[in-house]
């Protein structure tokens, strides 16, 4: 009952009605600002929608209005970040060397950058580290337009992402796979020891360069429950191999502990239909095949030895205690330069 009342009193605050009139213009204002700026609309989204259903169930002690109010300064800061990078008109071509071009972190610096290019298409980018109030240590990365083909006028960021406490250099995505369309993804991990993660990816509309439309990169674990054998499931982030659209990952069952999955691995096949990322195909391997197929071969020869000087080593023992032959070599001299280890 209590979670129902607190749902209520947030939808009564979103639309306008209830006790708390007087901040629904502001939590509407909020929430118009922060999608009309952002260049990740679903990821602001289905934070919305991941805020609205912690409301349901506020632990005790929470009050619901001081959160509603977290929530608009939360959506103030970010839309006041992304008008000041949408708002930023460069003279020229960026140096996209150590230092931040354009940024919403602090203390920024940059250890790579540079472009990709399509036909006549050129997009620069830059990969940023530093930190937040709210988050801590964080990573960005900025994608800038240039004037077109011929390279000239003002260039301007047109999406970015600091959602990540690292990204790597993003990856373009176009050929027969992917029709007519162009796209990028950039590699990202959350901070957290579950490794969550902060993957981005786009849609480049190669007829106005300067739109990257984003690409819904996690709905697709709706339907994992379909594909995964009974018992087992995905805990942690995947890693993406985003030029083959595949994903690897461990199997958790019960019991394990949440670093170490033991039931095994899993390739997770992808498509892209319209603006999101759907799973096409799950593959999962056996945890003792996963174990032979990762073991070195090394391993398995030494093994081999061992179990074959342990053999050997009792069976001369046996003889030793019976008479040798007039004229037989002894056992422990035909054994010499065996290469058996004298220890496992």
């Amino acid at each position: 009952m209590r979670a129902l009342a607190v749902l209520t009193f947030v939808s009564l605050t979103l639309a306008g009605g209830g006790p708390a009139v007087s901040q629904a213009p502001n939590m509407d204002q909020a929430l118009r600002r922060a999608r009309d700026v952002t260049p990740l609309p679903l990821t602001l989204a289905r934070a919305r929608a991941e805020w609205l259903e912690s409301q349901a169930d506020l632990p005790d002690g929470l009050d619901a209005a001081d959160e509603i109010q977290s929530r608009i300064e939360a959506l103030l800061i970010q839309a006041e970040r992304d008008e000041r990078m949408g708002g930023t008109i460069l003279g020229g071509p960026p140096d996209l060397g150590r230092d931040c071009v354009v940024t919403g972190l602090q203390g920024c610096s940059s250890s790579i950058g540079g472009y990709l290019a399509l036909g006549e298409s050129r997009l620069l980018w830059q990969v940023q580290d530093g930190f937040t109030d709210e988050d801590g240590v964080s990573g960005g990365i900025v994608f800038i337009g240039d004037g077109g083909p011929a390279r000239m006028g003002p260039t301007a960021p047109i999406a970015w992402s600091f959602d990540g406490a690292r990204f790597e250099a993003p990856v373009l995505l176009s050929g027969p796979g992917f029709g007519a369309a162009a796209y990028i993804a950039v590699p990202g991990i959350r901070a957290g020891s579950g490794s969550g993660n902060a993957d981005v990816l786009f849609r480049w509309d190669l007829t106005d360069t300067r739109r990257l439309t984003q690409i819904d990169t996690w709905s697709w674990r709706d339907s994992l429950a379909n594909g995964l054998p009974e018992g087992l499931e995905i805990w942690q982030g995947v890693r993406f191999d985003w030029p083959d659209m595949r994903a690897f990952t461990p199997l958790w069952q019960d019991g394990d502990g949440h670093c170490c999955g033991t039931g095994g691995t899993a390739v997770l096949s992808f498509e892209i239909d319209g603006d999101q990322l759907v799973l096409s195909d799950i593959s999962v391997r056996d945890a003792v095949i996963d174990n032979a197929i990762s073991t070195p071969t090394e391993v398995f020869d030494y093994a081999a030895r061992w179990a074959g000087c342990a053999h050997w080593g009792g069976a001369e023992a046996e003889i030793r205690r019976r008479p040798a032959a007039a004229g037989a070599d002894r056992p422990g001299r035909r054994r010499r330069g065996s290469g058996c280890p004298l220890r496992p």
